[in-house]
């Protein structure tokens, strides 16, 4: 384990070296901020949270890398960010069967963490919290019911991000698994100038959107995670339009 470009770098047995961002702490404690505000149970929400957002982050690279692995090809390393992360794979040229497959293994890998941990929180719910009925004429005489217990309460924060992290990462914009997905489509039945268009103007649209919904959400005191960023979308659109002028009017 060593610092190496504004990050912590350690290698784990089996898996490809990983980096990790300064920034990404960061990130993984702004989105938690409502629960550091709400008490001590929920610091000890959030202290559970916080961790298991980069966690979630990295089981999703985790699962492209694995499956390029199994297909072949050489992972060589995993980036976490804080724009998100991506895995770095090298090897011979990918047929667009691979190439989808790949992309598919990192959104399939954070449904299936999301549904455990919302099933788990839900079960843990009907163990440890029994609720009773509270008459409506007896709302002032009894005590406000307890905040649901830590545990369950991570539980189905963890399980709430990973559904969001696989929903957000199909989204058709670059660089998320949706636009690089789109583009294998839309290339294979067109051209790769309309897979960079349509995506990079898609891309736009959302990034720009995306941000004003972050900075809604950070004045709310609720910061939402935020992707697509502008700049690759705003590059593949400009490269397309550029191809096209390069093309020339058609006869």
């Amino acid at each position: 384990m060593r610092w190496k470009d504004d990050g912590l770098a350690f290698s784990l047995p089996g898996l490809p070296p990983i980096w990790v961002h300064a920034s990404a702490p960061v990130v993984a404690l702004l989105l938690t901020l409502p629960l550091w505000t709400h008490g001590v149970n929920g610091r000890w929400t959030a202290a559970l949270v916080a961790p298991a957002i980069m966690l979630s982050v990295l089981a999703h690279e985790l699962g492209h890398a694995l499956m390029a692995r199994r297909l072949g090809l050489i992972p060589t390393q995993i980036r976490l960010h804080a724009s998100g992360g991506e895995a770095v794979i090298g090897g011979w040229a990918w047929s667009r069967a691979i190439e989808r497959r790949i992309i598919l293994a990192g959104p399939l890998v954070n449904l299936l963490l999301g549904g455990t941990c919302l099933a788990l929180a839900w079960l843990l719910m009907q163990v440890f919290v029994a609720a009773p009925n509270v008459p409506s004429d007896a709302i002032f005489t009894r005590p406000p019911p307890l905040p649901p217990p830590v545990v369950p309460r991570a539980l189905y924060w963890i399980g709430g991000i990973n559904i969001g992290l696989a929903v957000v990462n199909m989204l058709p914009a670059y660089p998320l698994d949706g636009g690089r997905l789109l583009h294998s489509l839309i290339e294979e039945r067109w051209s790769q100038r309309r897979a960079q268009f349509w995506i990079g103007l898609c891309g736009l649209v959302l990034a720009v959107f995306t941000k004003l919904v972050f900075l809604g959400s950070l004045i709310a005191g609720m910061p939402i995670w935020s992707p697509p960023d502008i700049p690759p979308n705003w590059e593949a659109l400009q490269a397309a339009r550029q191809w096209r002028s390069m093309e020339g009017p058609k006869a």
